[in-house]
């Protein structure tokens, strides 16, 4: 179950690319910190939950973070399992100045104490990438996730500054980094809203649509009536997002319907509830939410933040 745990309402946001900036309870689609407990019980059929104790943390260190930071809204991307402690999730969004808001993520340990996660630029995230880890997190934010050179661990500790004329090493990527990199990614390649939920205001920002009264009960259960939260790279969505009445043109976001494999998200309709929910095959722990002819969805990822890449052989 990806991230979040769950849901959010109109405000769901996600970055433009995995290296862009980044935040909300899992997802993308994201649930924001006073509808938590709601979005929560709509995902609950993932299989993942969070318990009284870890609602309380959250919410008590969220509510901490938003008066901190300022934020009007703050939102729970969801739960990275860890081998020794868990990762807690978050984002806020920051006032968009062109089309799509920018996430700024945060984690937190056991301790909710919410901190801001590593910004990565392109060369430190190809190579977190280069390094291959593709095992689950152990929940230390500060270890050394590169491997270890021969002799280096009897070596004394470098100077900061380096020896005379001697440029300083680069400080190793830790799991703080490789965290922030399959957020990202994760987050990119997820993060599912209805279409018209979003809307291009005169001013080019993407904003709620006020209009939005949610999809109705039969196409509410049609991947083709979802997209991605985020800045688009199809070739159509981008000329659609370029055009000047582009505010009066709804295809600006890249649609699931496109991603592949084909087959990668699954749609399913809760016959004892009126919610439908879709789930990401790619990455098995992200889930989404709508609650048909309401503005309420959102989305969140729970599991230990490893891709399904043997998907295409099997669908």
């Amino acid at each position: 179950f990806r991230s979040n745990v769950v849901g959010a309402n109109k405000q769901s946001h996600s970055t433009s690319s995995p290296w862009a900036t980044p935040l909300v309870l899992l997802g993308h689609i994201q649930m924001e910190l006073y509808d938590l407990e709601q979005g929560m019980n709509a995902v609950g059929t993932g299989g993942s939950v969070l318990n009284v104790q870890e609602l309380t943390g959250i919410q008590a260190g969220l509510g901490l973070l938003k008066a901190q930071e300022k934020y009007k809204t703050i939102y729970f991307w969801g739960k990275i399992l860890g081998l020794q402690s868990d990762y807690y999730v978050a984002y806020g969004l920051k006032d968009p100045e062109f089309e799509f808001p920018a996430k700024v993520f945060y984690f937190a340990g056991d301790d909710f104490d919410f901190k801001p996660m590593p910004k990565l630029n392109q060369e430190q995230a190809a190579k977190v990438l280069a390094l291959g880890v593709d095992k689950p997190f152990l929940g230390v934010a500060d270890r050394s996730i590169e491997p270890v050179v021969e002799g280096e661990e009897d070596a004394p500790p470098p100077d900061a500054e380096g020896e005379e004329g001697t440029p300083p090493k680069p400080a190793k990527l830790t799991e703080a980094d490789r965290l922030s990199q399959v957020v990202l990614e994760i987050d990119f390649n997820t993060c599912a809203v209805p279409k018209g939920a979003y809307r291009l205001n005169e001013e080019h920002n993407i904003v709620p649509s006020t209009s939005f009264k949610g999809l109705g009960a039969t196409e509410a259960t049609s991947l083709s009536k979802y997209v991605h939260f985020r800045p688009p790279v199809s070739i159509a969505a981008l000329r659609a997002l370029a055009r000047t009445d582009a505010e009066f043109y709804a295809n600006f976001s890249d649609p699931l319907e496109d991603d592949l494999p084909k087959g990668c998200w699954a749609v399913r309709q809760d016959p004892s509830a009126n919610l439908v929910t879709l789930r990401s095959l790619a990455w098995p722990g992200y889930i989404a939410y709508h609650i048909p002819n309401t503005n309420k969805f959102g989305g969140v990822y729970f599991g230990y933040a490893q891709k399904c890449r043997d998907l295409p052989f099997m669908l």
